[in-house]
Order: structure tokens, then C-alpha cells, then sequence
């Protein structure tokens, strides 16, 4: 006894069981947490050293580099990517295994730092290392802006906004950027130190050594054990001017100033030119993010009215609840739109409305049941597990429509046996349609099990929901369906005037293409040669996915400027934007700049196409402002923190005076090129730096070390930090420098002594040569190379393939030195291009193994190839869809590519196995594929008229993943277009194709057959004359 037939022996049984199923998936779908998008984890770290008032070269040579060497040996790593610059440097480590445990990663890799301290500066503090998962980053971003300076404001920020809001639920923690720090600031007086007779070498072992904590073990005290701890923390600014610094009793007030002050900020942010402030809020792991969104909402509804904050306005520029909320809000809509024209298209053909809903019911309970499983699956419900459930829609009825059509096909034939025809109808296309489930659900095993990455670790999300619904309409099908058909009417439509009309005119359209081969052959070659027209027409990846409204300027400096000179440039660039709002459609201007050496304006603008956007930014191109200063143009310069949205590539040696001399010849050939704008080489901004050398006979001779004498430096110079000052248990950086080293010459330098051990003061400049040379404020290396990244932006109209071909064709035809290459690798367009090289494994690996399924159902080699070759044909149709309407292909267009190869396999099982058992009862060929393809005629249009209608309100509207991913749109065009082209020309031209590799199978069987009977004669021919 199968399925079926239980079903329908026990009905009760078979709708409680559903009843259930529908119960416990409700309950579970109430409990489903929301989220922006999967938990991930990527495979990689990151270490942050910071070292402040260095130089790149500096910071390259004694932090990077010894710390690339400790990590380079650990097992499974697939690049190291480093960078240096003036306040510090980091490592970026990425393992080839996504399933190594990071967390242990990590702490080896902090084993092996701290093994190699002794080989890193003396006063570098400390490092991080950081890991990254989807759920770190920032659920909602505020921005303050306010007519006051913000920036003198900090302790209200941080009493009123901060501590508010972390004390909600669900926050992990609140950072907010823009607003200094506080600092214990030692000035020192160079005239004071002197007139006291303090050497700056004695100055900075006595700071060093005040404030202190250690561990002095312990003792036993009437049988107790003590711990020890001997503590020299300073707890008040005033005992840290009182503090001797000779043994003539002079104190730390004698020779400098010390207060508790607001740091220095050496960057600005901004909105509409008015210092602005950002607060990020980070939730935690276990926290809904709906839920946390609505009581960060909440909260600042309740500031607006507290009195501190009068005069400071609160924007949300990021919201991941919102953009989640109003995303699945989207989708839920296109769903319920594409399911009610699918119940408009079931009722055309069926015309009864207990079939009807009968069918539809196939909808809610996959739903229903696909989000029970997903909660005891761990599966959250984000924007990938919603876009398969809406992939789903047109399909779940997919199943029930070929049974219910083949039951009532057979209740012709049994018109009083409603029961029997119900079993022998689902006995008919149980295999068909447990294959073409199969074959649905494989399409998806690439991703699944296939190479890990991001890529696959989102799209696991999508292949799991739309799998499990997609079981789930097969389990409805092949019990919940006949159970209720064998007690239901034969629906009117069966008999209908229209739709025998169709199958006739039909029937007789495929007899001629039978009875005349030839011109079908010749039909199915124009096809294939007039689709290459749109394949070549059609655009590849234009990089869009990015918020239309968004477009970026960047500031590339000639030199290094004061914050407040950088200030005067941008000012330039947002006065001429202000003078143009109207026209560029401006709705914010937000800038940001550092002393570091980056910077960027970028302008929000009410459009919603990209198309607009380039129009835009051409614009703005044309008549932006010219600097002295700094190179301006469209898009953004690396390593400032902003996602990065550009094309880029890297250049790789081992020298970077090489490398800028092959950048010079490179750049100027691409400038010239029609695909690529603003080509510009990322290596911080032109810079100069006081190279100060030690030299060791002089200091020798006064009796100090080279290294001495460069701590001597460093501390005139740059200063130094000293053990923290604790205040109201919070932890304030203690800075040691000269007054007005901010603003220090090479001259300066003079005014400096240093003790000697023979109590003699020796001019610091007397043992060091000073000189002025250029430098790059940024040094950049990957896998322990140099590199020097260039970068461009997208010329409007072009693509990332158009980018990437041209770019090779230039650095094909450059002759590189020995040991310098190129390569794409963490580029820009690489991204795309290498998602995109997988998708396309993942499809020609999906297609082998549903032939292998296929060969199994049909037990033949060469049927399987015929419904293959409606996939061919569907991938015309998207193409075709895609040239009409200017849509580019991308990696949303593959998702919809995989998602059709199912459909159209699943209808080419349906056709060829009904025809297969047509001719097993005795039916001639010819008669079997017209009787089987007329038959199939309405179930296979009912399949494909519910699943275009479900993609077309997704198909127009341009909805983005999560409100600022890329748009559904390509993918659901490539559903739509694939199947209504695919499925006209395999109605047309399938039966032909069949004809044609069944006459090649009967043709090869009596090849083989002839061959067996030659060989065996030939034999006994040789025999008879022994």
C-alpha cells in the first residue's frame, strides 16, 4: 500500500496529520527570530596595531613585518594583506577553510605575537585581534547634527544618548565617533625642563615608573594566605603634578602643564557642513533585531523631548530592522499578488472552484510547513530565507496541478470510480513528479555542499527553503490531493469548448512538425543562431548594486595638510554642490576627512535608477571644482572605512619606487580607455617626512646607545603614553609631550638636551643628521609583497566585463620587470566575476546530475538529453527577456537561471514520461507524442502561467535585498523570460527532438545488433574448414 492509497483509505488520519503539521509550523513561524540576514562567520582575522606619530616605513619595518613572519606559518592560510600607515598597521589573514574554528585561529595567532614582543618596539602598548561575523556589524547608525559645535559636547553625548541607550535590551554595545576622548595631557615646557636641569631621558624613566600595579605573590598570616599587590596608581591629576621628577625636588608642575582635556581630533565629519556626530549601536547575538530596532525607535521619540538634548537633531541613516521589516514587507506583497494571479490563472483553465481551492491549498501549507521546519533547522527568517520562499510561490501548485489533471483524465475513463481513478491517476505521475522534485531540489546541492564561501553560505538559506516547500508540495500531491479529488466533482473544464479547441490546433501543429522533420530541425537551428543576437547584446554586471541615490567624491592630497587646510578644499566642493542642489536632486551632503591622509564627500540624491546616477556624476565630473591640493573625482579612495565600490587591481614587487614607475606608464593608457573614469593610484596621499638618523659614533661618544638616542627622538617628537589614569573606574590615556609638538620644525630640534651619565648637557641634534625626502602616507602589502592598488571608477553605459578586459589588454602589453605582476584578487569587479565563474560551476554541476537522475527514471541515455534541451532553450529566453528590457546579467540573474532549470526540467519529466507510457500500453510513437503532448497541453500551461505570474509584480518593482543589496528584479525576469521561451519551443519542438534521439537509439540497437550477428558467423565461417 503507497501513500495514495493510505491517504484515501484514511482521510481522517491524513488531515489531522496535516492539521498538525500546519499547528506546529504556525507556532514555530511566531517564533522565527528576524534578522537582516544569516549568521556567518567568515574565515579570517584581522590584527590592529596601533602606533601613533610614527611613519608608514617605520611602522612597516618593526610591527608589520615581524608580525606577517609569526603568523605567516600557520596551517590553511590563503592570504596575508597588510598595510602601514603613520598611526599604525594591521594584518589581514584569510584561511582557504571555511570551517576552521576562527575563535582558536585567533588565539594562535595571539600566541605567536606575543611570543615575538621582544622583536617590537618598547613603548608599543598593545594590539587586537579581531574577528567578523554578520551579526557584528552595526544593527542602527544615528547621526547628531546640531547649530553648535558637537564636538565640545562629549559628556552629554555620552550621559544623555550613550549610557541610555545601552542600558536598553538586546544592545551589545553603543559607539560613538566624532566626539573627543578625554586625555591626561603632560606639556612639557622645553624652557622649564632646562632652567630645572631635567634631562629628558631622566624625565621619561620617572613617568614611566610612577604609576604602576604589579604582583608581589603572597604570605601566610595566621594560616591564611595573602595575597600581595603593591600599587603606585595614581588616582588624581593634582598627585600627578606634585609627582618629583629629580632628586633636587623639582616636580611634574615645575616643568609642565597637566590637565585633563578633550583629545585632539585629527578628522571631521559632517553633514550640510555642520559638524556631526555618529553613533553606531551593535546588538547581541541572541537579540531580535526587530524587536531592538523598534526600542532604539522608541528611545529616541523619548530624547527628542529630554531638555539636554534640545538643539541637537537625531537621524537614523541606518536602520537593519527597518530595511528588514519593509524588505520582507515587499516580498510578502509580490508573494500575495503572484498568488492571487496564480489562483486567476488555475481558475481559466479549470473553471471550478473547489479545484481551484484545492490546489491553492497547496500554497499555505508548504508555507506553513517550510517555516516549522526552518525553526527546528536553526534557519532565521531574513531576506535570503523569504526570497526562496517567494521563488516557491509559482511552484508549489506545480505538483498538484499534474495530479489533479491526470485524476481527472482518468475519471473519464472511470466516470463512476472517483477513488480508483484518484490512485491510478497519481500512479501515473508519481514517478514524473518525484523525479522532478528530485531534480528541483539537486539544482541546488552545488551550493549546498559545493565549495564554501559567502556566496554559498547566503544562497544555502534560499536552496533550504525553497527545497523543503518544494517536498512539501510533493507530499500534498501525492496524499492531501487525492484524498480530496476522490471526493469532488469532475471539474467542467475538461469538456470545455476553449480548451479542446487549443489541444486540437494543437495536436495538428505537432503532427506537421512530426511529419516534417526537416523544417523542425530547421526551425530549432534559426532559434538557436538568432539567440545569440541577444547574447552578445545583453550587459554583464554594470556594478549596481549599490543605492542608486548614493555617488561619492574623493580627495586625493598632494601633501599632508593641518585638518583645518583640508577643511578649506572640501568646503570648496560643498559650496559648488549647495549652488546645484536643485539641479543635482542633492538631499545630504555628508564629508569626512582625516589628517591621515583620506577623505570623501558623498551625496545623497532622489533617484532611484542607476541610470540617473550616472547622469549625475558625470555632471558633477565636468564642472567639480579644481584643487592644487588634491586630485578630485567619482567614487571613493581606499582606506578610509568606507565600503568599498570601485574597480579595483593590484600591482605586485618587492620595490615601490618600481612599482609607482610601471603605475605612471599604466595609468595614463587606461585614462584614454572608454570604460574606465578617475584612474588613480591608491597609495595614500603625497606626503613629506623628517628622516632624522642617529649617528652612532657621535652618540657613543657621549656615552648613549643608538636606540637611546632614538627613544631621545621619538620622545621629543612624538611623546609617549604612559600606564592610564583611572577616573570613576573609567581608563584615560595619560600623554606625555612637548608643548606644541604638533607644530614642531627641524629647528626645534635644537632646543632639546639630554643628560649625559657624566652629568654633562648634550644638545639632542648633536648626535643625530636631519633631512626632509617625500613619502606616501599609506604602504600597502599582500602575501608579504608590496603592492600599489589602482583604482577607477565605471565609466556610465559600460560594465564590469568591458572594466576588466580592458584592463588586461593594458597590462598584457606592459613589460614587467622580474618579480612584478598583477592581479585582481580582493578587486573591486573580481568579486563579481569570481561569484559569478562559481554560480556557472554550480550550473553545469547541477545539470550533470539531474541527468544522471533523468537517466535513471527513463532508464536511457539519450531521453534525458531532450528535456535537456529545454533548459537550453530557457537560457535563450532569458537572454532574450534581458536584451528587450536593458537588464544586465549578474549573479541575481544566475540564482533565477537555477531556480527555471528546475521548472523546465520538472515539465520535460511530466511530458516525456507520459508519452513513454502511452507507447508501453501498445500506441504507436507518433501517435504517442501527439496524444501525450496534447493531453500535457493544460497542466504544463497552468505550471507555467502560475509561475510567471508570481515573478511579475518581483519582475517590475526594484526592490533591493534588504533595502541596499542588489534588486530582485534580473532574477525574477530570468524566471519569467526562461519559462514562457522555453516552454513555447519545447511544446513546439520537444516531440521532434524525441523523435530524432529515438530513431538514433533504434538506429545505434540495430547497429549493435548487426555487429553481434557478424561476429559470431565470422567465427564458425573460420571453423568449417578445420
Amino acid at each position: 500500500m503507497n501513500i495514495t492509497e493510505l491517504s484515501i483509505r484514511r482521510p481522517v488520519t491524513t488531515v489531522m496529520l496535516f492539521v498538525s503539521m500546519v499547528v506546529i509550523g504556525l507556532i514555530a513561524a511566531f517564533r522565527l527570530p528576524l534578522e537582516a540576514q544569516p549568521e556567518a562567520t567568515a574565515p579570517f582575522f584581522f590584527v590592529q596595531l596601533p602606533y601613533a606619530g610614527s611613519t608608514p616605513e617605520e611602522v612597516e619595518r618593526n610591527l608589520v613585518r615581524p608580525v606577517e613572519e609569526a603568523i605567516a606559518t600557520m596551517p590553511g592560510i590563503k592570504s596575508i594583506n597588510a598595510n602601514a600607515s603613520a598611526d599604525g598597521g594591521g594584518v589581514f589573514v584569510q584561511f582557504s577553510d571555511w570551517g576552521r574554528d576562527i575563535a582558536i585561529a585567533s588565539s594562535e595567532a595571539r600566541e605567536r605575537i606575543d611570543a615575538i614582543r621582544d622583536q617590537l618596539p618598547d613603548d608599543f602598548r598593545r594590539y587586537f585581534v579581531r574577528r567578523w561575523s554578520t551579526g557584528d556589524q552595526e544593527a542602527v547608525s544615528l547621526r547628531l547634527t546640531s547649530k553648535e559645535d558637537l564636538t565640545a559636547r562629549g559628556e552629554l553625548i555620552e550621559r544623555s544618548l550613550k549610557r541610555r541607550l545601552e542600558r536598553l535590551p538586546g544592545v551589545a554595545r553603543v559607539e560613538v565617533e566624532g566626539v573627543p576622548v578625554q586625555e591626561v595631557l603632560i606639556a612639557i615646557d622645553p624652557d622649564r625642563l632646562t632652567a630645572n636641569g631635567v634631562g629628558l631621558d631622566e624625565l621619561v624613566q620617572r613617568l614611566q615608573s610612577s604609576n604602576f600595579s604589579v604582583s608581589a605573590g603572597q604570605i601566610t598570616d595566621d594560616g591564611r594566605r595573602l595575597r600581595i599587590q603593591p600599587k603606585g596608581e595614581l588616582n588624581d591629576v593634582q598627585e600627578l603634578r606634585d609627582l618629583p621628577v629629580s632628586a633636587r625636588g623639582v616636580r611634574l608642575a615645575d616643568i609642565a602643564d597637566v590637565t585633563l582635556q578633550p583629545q585632539r581630533m585629527n578628522y571631521v565629519r559632517q553633514v550640510d557642513g555642520r559638524p556631526a556626530v555618529g553613533v553606531d549601536i551593535y546588538k547581541e547575538r541572541a537579540a531580535n533585531l526587530v524587536d531592538l530596532s523598534r526600542a532604539v525607535q522608541a528611545e529616541i521619540e523619548a530624547l527628542k523631548d529630554d531638555p539636554a538634548m534640545r538643539g541637537i537633531a537625531i537621524d537614523v541613516t541606518d536602520d537593519q530592522g527597518q530595511q528588514v521589516v519593509s524588505s520582507l514587507v515587499a516580498l510578502a506583497e509580490a508573494g500575495a499578488i503572484g498568488l492571487a494571479l496564480s489562483i486567476v490563472v488555475l481558475w481559466f483553465f479549470l473553471r471550478h472552484w473547489p479545484s481551484v481551492l484545492m490546489v491553492s491549498t497547496a500554497i499555505p501549507i508548504c508555507f506553513i510547513m517550510t517555516l516549522g521546519f526552518m525553526y527546528f533547522a536553526g534557519i532565521t527568517l531574513n531576506v535570503l530565507s523569504m526570497m526562496g520562499l517567494l521563488l516557491a510561490v509559482g511552484m508549489l501548485v506545480d505538483n498538484a496541478v499534474v495530479v489533479v489533471e491526470s485524476i481527472y483524465q482518468e475519471r473519464e475513463k472511470y466516470p463512476g470510480q472517483p477513488r480508483l481513478a484518484s490512485i491510478v491517476g497519481t500512479r501515473h505521475v508519481a514517478i514524473a513528479l518525484s523525479a522532478g522534485t528530485l531534480c528541483h531540489c539537486i539544482v541546488f546541492l552545488p551550493m549546498m555542499f559545493g565549495e564554501k564561501n559567502m556566496l554559498t553560505i547566503y544562497l544555502t538559506q534560499l536552496a533550504v527553503t525553497i527545497s523543503v516547500s518544494l517536498l512539501a508540495s510533493w507530499l500534498v500531491a501525492i496524499s492531501l490531493i487525492p484524498m480530496l479529488s476522490a471526493r469532488m466533482q469532475t471539474p467542467p473544464a475538461v469538456k470545455s469548448p476553449f480548451i479542446s479547441r487549443l489541444q486540437v490546433r494543437y495536436a495538428r501543429l505537432l503532427r506537421w512538425t512530426l511529419e516534417h522533420r526537416g523544417w523542425s530541425v530547421a526551425g530549432i537551428v534559426l532559434i538557436t543562431a538568432l539567440s545569440i543576437i541577444p547574447m552578445k547584446l545583453t550587459k554583464g554586471d554594470e556594478g549596481d548594486g549599490e543605492d542608486p541615490g548614493e555617488i561619492a567624491i574623493f580627495y586625493q592630497w598632494q601633501g599632508s595638510y593641518s585638518k583645518e587646510e583640508m577643511g578649506k578644499e572640501v568646503a570648496k566642493v560643498e559650496a559648488y554642490l549647495e549652488a546645484n542642489r536643485k539641479r543635482f536632486r542633492i538631499e545630504r551632503v555628508y564629508t569626512r576627512y582625516s589628517e591621515q591622509g583620506w577623505a570623501f564627500t558623498q551625496v545623497d540624491a532622489d533617484v532611484d535608477t542607476p541610470e540617473a546616477t550616472k547622469k549625475i556624476e558625470e555632471d558633477i565630473r565636468k564642472e567639480m571644482p579644481k584643487s592644487a591640493r588634491a586630485n578630485l573625482g567619482i567614487g571613493r579612495q581606499g582606506g578610509m572605512g568606507g565600503e568599498q565600490k570601485n574597480i579595483q587591481f593590484s600591482l605586485v614587487g618587492d620595490s615601490t619606487q618600481t612599482l609607482k614607475e610601471l603605475a605612471e606608464d599604466i595609468i595614463p593608457i587606461l585614462s584614454r580607455g572608454k570604460h574606465l573614469r578617475d584612474v588613480r593610484v591608491d597609495m595614500g596621499d603625497a606626503n613629506s617626512e623628517l628622516s632624522v638618523h642617529v649617528n652612532r659614533e657621535r652618540a657613543a661618544a657621549y656615552g648613549f646607545s643608538a636606540k637611546q638616542v632614538a627613544d631621545f627622538v621619538g620622545m621629543a617628537l612624538r611623546g609617549s603614553s604612559l600606564r592610564d589614569f583611572h577616573r570613576d573606574q573609567i581608563e584615560v590615556p595619560v600623554n606625555v609631550r612637548f608643548a606644541g609638538s604638533e607644530h614642531y620644525g627641524a629647528e626645534d630640534l635644537q632646543s632639546f638636551t639630554v643628560r649625559t651619565p657624566d652629568g654633562r648637557q648634550v644638545p639632542l641634534l648633536a648626535m643625530v643628521d636631519v633631512e626632509t625626502k617625500a613619502s606616501s602616507t599609506t604602504i600597502q602589502r599582500m602575501n608579504r609583497q608590496t603592492t600599489l592598488k589602482v583604482e577607477a571608477s565605471l565609466a556610465s553605459g559600460s560594465t564590469m566585463p568591458d572594466a576588466q578586459k580592458e584592463i588586461e589588454d593594458t597590462l598584457k602589453s606592459i613589460d614587467f620587470p622580474p618579480g612584478y605582476a598583477y592581479t585582481f584578487e580582493g578587486g573591486g569587479f573580481g568579486i563579481n566575476i569570481d561569484m559569478n565563474q562559481q554560480m556557472l560551476r554550480n550550473v553545469g554541476i547541477a545539470l550533470i546530475m539531474m541527468f544522471i537522475v533523468m537517466a535513471a527514471v527513463f532508464e536511457s541515455l539519450l531521453f534525458p538529453l531532450a528535456i535537456m534541451s529545454g533548459v537550453l532553450f530557457s537560457v535563450f529566453g532569458v537572454y532574450w527577456l534581458f536584451w528587450l528590457t536593458g537588464t544586465s546579467f549578474n549573479i541575481m540573474a544566475f540564482i533565477g537561471i537555477l531556480v527555471l532549470m528546475g521548472v523546465v526540467v520538472n515539465n520535460g519529466i511530466v511530458m516525456i514520461e507520459h508519452i513513454n507510457n502511452l507507447r508501453r500500453r501498445g500506441m504507436p510513437r507518433t501517435e504517442a507524442l501527439v496524444e501525450g503532448s496534447r493531453e500535457r497541453l493544460r497542466p504544463i500551461m497552468m505550471t507555467m502561467g502560475t509561475a510567471i505570474l508570481a515573478m511579475v509584480p518581483i519582475a517590475l518593482s526594484d526592490t533591493q535585498i534588504a533595502g541596499e543589496g542588489p534588486p530582485y528584479y534580473p532574477m525574477a525576469r530570468a524566471i519569467a523570460g526562461g519559462l514562457a521561451f522555453s516552454t513555447v519551443v519545447s511544446l513546439l519542438f520537444l516531440p521532434t527532438i524525441y523523435a530524432l534521439l529515438d530513431d538514433l537509439r533504434a538506429g545505434s540497437g540495430r547497429l549493435v545488433q548487426r555487429a553481434r550477428e557478424r561476429r559470431p558467423g565470422g567465427l564458425r565461417m573460420r571453423r568449417k574448414p578445420a
